[in-house]
């Protein structure tokens, strides 16, 4: 059936029949023009020129620099156009599935479902109607009035049939994701874990310069991070920290290492942004609370928050997810203690089939990247990176013990718990809100 969107456009052609008899009447005209002709939308306009294209109805061609779109195609009406004529008409049977999923996705037509109840008389039924039985009076509802006078005694008291179906009524239920959330923190406490929190909102020294990224790093471009216009910069007020990071960072300082061999400018680490990871919130706890002396080691912090990259959004990918953040400090730690955390933690969610592949991060030596095997789609999927952190990154901070850390992705776990291809189920517009509704919740070990 037609939407109330759909019912506006009764009396008037769709947007892309509208699109094909306007340049069936210019002829030639160019992009731009087009889209200043205010004929519709832009994002309709796109549509329509995508359409056109498809059904060999346009062409696009390059002169003189310039983009022009021209119709080179007759047709009486667009297949769109005649399927939404005859559903306006009630004809909504045999029409092409595409074509209706295209006028359900721009919200003309909607699916509605019906139920038809047919009764008739049975032979009793008849047999009582010619003794001409007398109407009975019923009480619908019992008040306490009717019980007050005692109207139930003189009048029957309507029926239920308890075996009749009514709608499903669904309760209030937990998310997948906030409940994976939970039984991830219950884990890391269970081992042991203190739990830390941080700003979504920081500055590119926690996010990125306070762990020896340098400032010419390529994560740090507009194409990875989301920067912020206002306010356009925020302050560190630790002045020490400030000539320890950029000495660290210029020429590594009294590390034996040579640094980055580059400027560093305070101004690049004032920026504002979205956190690209949770290991920011890492090294706010070095900074603020390890370098100062408030907590000595060992100590062993987790965290589980969202982080926001300006990622391409696909199968495996989002612009805002959340992240799982670890690291512990202690003595004698060494790479096999890293992975013996990574496993024990995986291992208690289930995931029992893991591969490390070495890797490189600016600020974590060795380094690793964790895969974990999918058997719904028979795939290895990234789920984490890790580290024991360098020498250049440990010494603003005045930690001189080894300290091992890792960042997991919860929406890829989840996929794996779930048996999800693609992520975008789990979250956002794709998710089927009958799966969260009815999820079994996953087997995890304690």
């Amino acid at each position: 059936v037609l939407t109330e969107k759909g019912k506006r456009y009764l009396k008037d052609p769709l947007p892309k029949t509208k699109l094909y008899k306007f340049l069936k009447k210019r002829g030639v005209i160019t992009i731009d023009e087009l889209y200043k002709s205010g004929l519709m939308d832009q994002k309709e306009i796109e549509a329509g020129i995508g359409l056109l294209l498809k059904l060999r109805l346009a062409r696009i061609k390059k002169e003189n620099g310039k983009t022009l779109i021209e119709i080179t195609g007759d047709y009486k009406a667009l297949p769109t156009e005649e399927a939404f004529r005859k559903i306006a008409n009630g004809h909504y049977k045999g029409l092409d599935k595409n074509i209706l999923k295209n006028l359900l996705i721009r919200g003309l037509v909607k699916e509605e479902e019906t139920t038809e109840w047919v009764v008739e008389l049975t032979d009793s039924g008849r047999e009582l109607i010619q003794r001409e039985i007398p109407p009975i009076s019923y009480i619908e509802k019992l008040t306490p009035d009717i019980i007050a006078k005692r109207e139930w005694v003189k009048k029957e008291i309507r029926w239920y049939d308890v075996t009749s179906r009514l709608p499903k009524i669904h309760g209030g239920r937990e998310h997948p994701l906030r409940y994976l959330i939970k039984i991830i923190r219950e884990i890391f406490i269970e081992m042991g874990f203190r739990e830390m929190r941080g700003p979504w909102v920081d500055i590119a020294f926690w996010n990125m310069d306070s762990m020896f990224i340098p400032q010419d790093h390529p994560a740090r471009e507009i194409q990875d991070t989301f920067y912020l216009v206002k306010p356009p910069r925020g302050e560190i007020r630790d002045k020490e920290l400030l000539k320890l990071v950029k000495a660290v960072q210029e020429n590594g300082y009294d590390t034996g290492s040579k640094g980055w061999q580059q400027e560093w400018k305070i101004s690049e680490a004032e920026r504002t942004l979205l956190r690209t990871h949770t290991t920011a919130v890492t090294f706010r706890v070095l900074g603020k609370l390890l370098r100062k002396g408030k907590i000595k080691p060992p100590v062993k912090f987790f965290s589980i928050d969202r982080v926001f990259r300006n990622e391409t959004i696909d199968w495996k990918h989002l612009a805002e997810f959340h992240q799982v953040e670890g690291f512990v400090v202690s003595e004698n730690i060494t790479l096999r203690s890293l992975m013996g955390y990574i496993k024990e933690f995986y291992y208690k969610i289930g995931i029992k089939k893991l591969r490390f592949k070495p890797t490189y991060n600016p600020y974590t030596e060795p380094s690793m990247e964790i895969f974990a095997w999918h058997s719904d789609i028979g795939k290895w999927i990234e789920v984490g990176n890790s580290g024991l952190f360098r020498p250049e990154t440990l010494r603003p901070y005045g930690v001189k013990t080894p300290v091992i850390a890792w960042g997991l992705a919860v929406e890829r776990l989840g996929a794996i718990v779930y048996g999800i291809e693609d992520i975008r189920e789990l979250v956002g517009p794709m998710t089927d809100i009958d799966w969260v509704r009815s999820y079994k919740l996953p087997k995890i070990e304690f």
